[in-house]
C-alpha cells in the first residue's frame, strides 16, 4: 500500500470518541497513533501536530450542543516531510461523513487543511509532549466532563454516515 493508499485507509476508519478506555480509540488520536506508525514503517518521516479548537466553531445539532461539555478542546493530526518541507496530513473524518464535514483527500504532494479550525497550533516540541502526556487518568477525567456530549456526538455521526 502506497502512501496515499495508507492515508485513505485510515481516514475511512470510522471516526469514534471513545467512551470506555478498552474500547481503543478511533478520534483523532487514535486514527493519526495508526497513521503515524503506519507512515513510519514505510520510512516516511512524520511528527504529530496538536491544535485547540472549540467544539461551537462545529456546527452541531441542538441535541448534542446541549449536552454538558467544555468547549475548548485538542486536537491531534500529523506533518509529513516531503521533499524537505512540512506538509499537514489530517485523516480525522472517515468519507461516509461527507454530509456534515469537509473530507480531506491526499494527492502525497501537498497539505491537507486541518479538520477543526484551530485556535492555537503548538509547536512540534509541545505537541509531542501533549501526546506522551496522554493516560488513563486523563482519559477518565475527560470522559467524566464530557461523556454524555461524546456520547452524543457520536450517536449523531452514525445518524450521518452515508
Amino acid at each position: 500500500m502506497d502512501t496515499v493508499s495508507t492515508f485513505n485507509y485510515v481516514r475511512d476508519i470510522p471516526y469514534k470518541i471513545s467512551i470506555k478506555w478498552k474500547d481503543g480509540n478511533l478520534s483523532c488520536i487514535g486514527k493519526h497513533d495508526r497513521l503515524y506508525d503506519l507512515l513510519k514503517s514505510k520510512g516516511c518521516k512524520v511528527r504529530y501536530r496538536v491544535c485547540s479548537f472549540l467544539w461551537s466553531s462545529i456546527k452541531l445539532p441542538s441535541k448534542v450542543k446541549e449536552k454538558p461539555h467544555k468547549d475548548n478542546c485538542y486536537h491531534t493530526y500529523l506533518e509529513i516531510n516531503i521533499n524537505g518541507k512540512w506538509k499537514v496530513l489530517d485523516a480525522t473524518w472517515d468519507s461516509k461523513l461527507k454530509n456534515i464535514f469537509h473530507i480531506n483527500k491526499w494527492n502525497g504532494k501537498t497539505s491537507t487543511e486541518i479538520s477543526v479550525k484551530p485556535i492555537k497550533i503548538f509547536s512540534p516540541e509541545k505537541s509531542e509532549a501533549i501526546v506522551k502526556k496522554r493516560n488513563m487518568k486523563g482519559f477518565l477525567k475527560n470522559r467524566e466532563k464530557n461523556g454524555q456530549f461524546f456520547q452524543s456526538f457520536n450517536k449523531w455521526l452514525e445518524e450521518n454516515r452515508t
